[in-house]
C-alpha cells in the first residue's frame, strides 16, 4: 500500500515538474546567443577566433563549455599581454 502511495506521488511530481519545465533548446539557444555577443567582443587573436568557431560548432553542451573556459582562459591571458 505505501508503495502505491508514494508512486502516485512521484507521478504527480513528475507532471507537475513537467509544467513548468522550459524547453531544453530555447534554453540552450538563448544561452548560446548571449555567450557567443559577448565573446565575439573579446576576440583579439586568430588562436581566439579559431576557439570561438569551435565553440559556434559544438553540439554537446559540456563540450561547448569547456571550450568557452578555456577560451576566457585565452582571452585573460592575452589580455595581460597586450597591457604590459
Amino acid at each position: 500500500m505505501i508503495i502505491s502511495i508514494n508512486m502516485k506521488a512521484d507521478t504527480k511530481k513528475r507532471r507537475f515538474k513537467l509544467l513548468f519545465k522550459k524547453s531544453a533548446k530555447q534554453e540552450e539557444k538563448k544561452k548560446i546567443q548571449i555567450s557567443l555577443a559577448s565573446l565575439k567582443n573579446m576576440v583579439k587573436t586568430k588562436e581566439q577566433e579559431d576557439i570561438l568557431k569551435l565553440i559556434e560548432h559544438e553540439t554537446i553542451p559540456s563540450v561547448r563549455d569547456a571550450w568557452i573556459d578555456y577560451f576566457l582562459e585565452k582571452t585573460k591571458r592575452s589580455k595581460y599581454k597586450f597591457n604590459h
